[in-house]
């Protein structure tokens, strides 16, 4: 009977959680949290600190900054920085800090009033180097209770062994295999820095969801609330942007190089989130501001032709304000049903019409169509493409009328990858055995897994998720060896924000036959 209990009890301990359920921050915790980390306030108005008579932003003097990113307090050029947590700063016996200064326990009155008068609960005087705030009561109530969470508000996926990792991506059987040999070099990088002692001791686990794009939302939400991952990389979210942004935003989770065409931007940033290469709208914002240079904006008679699609207007709609944003005086907008498009009719019509330059958003059939029909009539306008729309094969039906009147945009080019990067490349798929079918997504993938790797390093043993986003914020021209040199900021989440600008010979049957980097705000 003894020995059968004794093997019960140890059953259920293996069969049970290793680690217990985080509980999530409450909203008001979270705000909180953001004064403590960052000085932000819930209003969204400039908090503001004061040192003597000096009055300066609430950001530039957060909490954190001395007292540490759990509280714990920091010693730093002789100056020490108290114990920030609530069972620190409540303990009923009270405290003598350092040179003797004794004071009771603090509540949260006595709390507030040392915030905003610096004095303690016993009416000393706190040092000279601890600022007072003026602050809302809102945000001091919040401070509080973050205050009340700190010393238990640990991140998940996060140990003294290991660091656990997520990644999203398409069904393994779709789009010929990609979402596999995306899912493959990713474990394969991994398991190199793991075989190298990992990250200051830590070794990295990779938890992979594959799924649908309908499915892309619940499968990060699964990744962040079931698999606990401390951070995500890579992975595929076209087409479920929004819900993506929004979870890493409301999780407060960083994402670093998710692959798509649509990134989300806006201000405030979302900090969460960092792309790496610019998508479809800011390439079209490149090259309106590359055709500005070629041509008089005031004189050229611009169309923008678009099929009528969602996807397809938001792209157009970023053209129409950048050509209003750069002067151009005639510009019209064309959108048209695919299942009725007829090039001839679009190009006898812009014929007529004197139009010489035109954006267009279409895919590789329809240009390639028009092109054609241009050629048949003898009208060669200027034609700006997105090169992820309309594919490498619109080099085949560029005529030498065209020479120097077609132009595309890309995300990167070939000349991005270095012969450093194109050895490890190469060397990780030979030592794992992998196939190369998929060269571009394997790339984009080692170079966000490269960039995350470098950051969690620059972090050091001492790693949260908030010291992970500001490390990548600091991030300025890093070189993956595998796509266009990589820079972060406060404000900027898109590492290469901007887009090269190529060209074809037809007669040489160059493409690209010359490049063009063009960087946008």
């Amino acid at each position: 009977m003894i020995t059968r209990f004794i093997l019960v009890f140890l059953i259920a301990i293996a069969s049970s959680p290793s680690t217990p359920q985080r509980r999530e921050l409450t909203l008001q915790e979270k705000r909180g949290k953001a004064f403590y980390l960052r000085g932000e306030s819930a209003s969204g108005q400039e908090i503001t600190a004061m040192m003597g008579e000096v009055d300066v932003p609430a950001s530039t003097l957060t909490c954190a900054g001395c007292h540490g990113n759990r509280g714990q307090g920091i010693t730093e050029g002789g100056v020490t920085a108290g114990n920030m947590s609530w069972s620190h700063l409540t303990k009923p016996y009270g405290h003598t800090d350092d040179g003797g200064r004794k004071h009771p326990a603090f509540s949260e009155s006595s709390f507030v009033r040392v915030m905003t008068t610096g004095l303690d609960p016993a009416g000393n005087k706190l040092a000279v180097a601890m600022p007072t705030y003026r602050m809302p009561h809102e945000d001091m109530q919040n401070l509080i209770a973050y205050l009340k969470r700190i010393e238990t508000d640990t991140d998940p996926g996060l140990t003294d062994t290991s660091i656990v990792l997520g990644t999203v991506l398409p069904e393994k059987a779709s789009l010929n295999g990609l979402a596999q040999s995306m899912g493959d070099v990713l474990q394969a990088y991994f398991a190199e820095i793991n075989s190298r002692g990992g990250i200051y001791n830590r070794k990295i686990e990779l938890r992979v969801m594959y799924g649908d794009s309908k499915s892309t939302v619940s499968n990060v939400k699964h990744l962040i609330d079931d698999d606990q991952v401390f951070a995500i990389v890579s992975g595929m979210t076209a087409g479920a942007e929004d819900g993506v942004a929004a979870l890493t935003q409301e999780k407060e989770i960083p994402l670093v190089g998710p692959s798509t065409l649509l990134p989300q931007r806006g201000l405030p940033v979302n900090r969460y989130i960092f792309y790496l290469l610019p998508g479809l709208k800011e390439q079209a914002r490149a090259l309106v501001t590359f055709a500005a240079k070629k041509s008089d904006a005031g004189g050229a008679r611009v169309a923008i032709v678009s099929p009528e699609t969602e996807f397809n207007r938001s792209i157009a709609t970023v053209i129409e304000e950048q050509t209003k944003k750069l002067r151009w005086s005639s510009v019209t907008s064309n959108y048209y049903s695919r299942e009725r498009f007829s090039a001839a009719e679009f190009v006898n019509d812009a014929h007529q019409k004197s139009i010489d330059t035109i954006f267009f958003l279409g895919a590789g059939p329809e240009a390639t169509a028009i092109l054609r029909e241009a050629e048949a009539v003898g009208w060669t306008p200027a034609v700006y493409m997105m090169g992820s729309l309309v594919g490498r094969s619109i080099g085949d039906a560029v005529s030498v009328k065209m020479k120097n009147k077609v132009f595309l945009a890309f995300p990167t080019v070939p000349a991005d990858v270095s012969a450093a990067g194109a050895a490890e490349y190469s060397g990780l798929l030979q030592r794992h055995k992998l196939g190369s079918s998929h060269a571009a997504a394997q790339a984009s993938a080692i170079a966000a897994a490269r960039i995350l790797v470098h950051a969690l390093e620059l972090c050091g043993k001492d790693l949260s998720r908030e010291r992970l986003v500001t490390t990548l914020e600091g991030l300025y021209e890093y070189d993956t060896g595998l796509m266009p040199k990589i820079t972060f900021g406060p404000n900027r989440r898109i590492g290469a924000l901007g887009a090269y600008v190529v060209t074809i010979d037809p007669e040489k049957k160059l493409f690209p036959a010359s490049t063009e980097w063009v960087a946008v705000e």
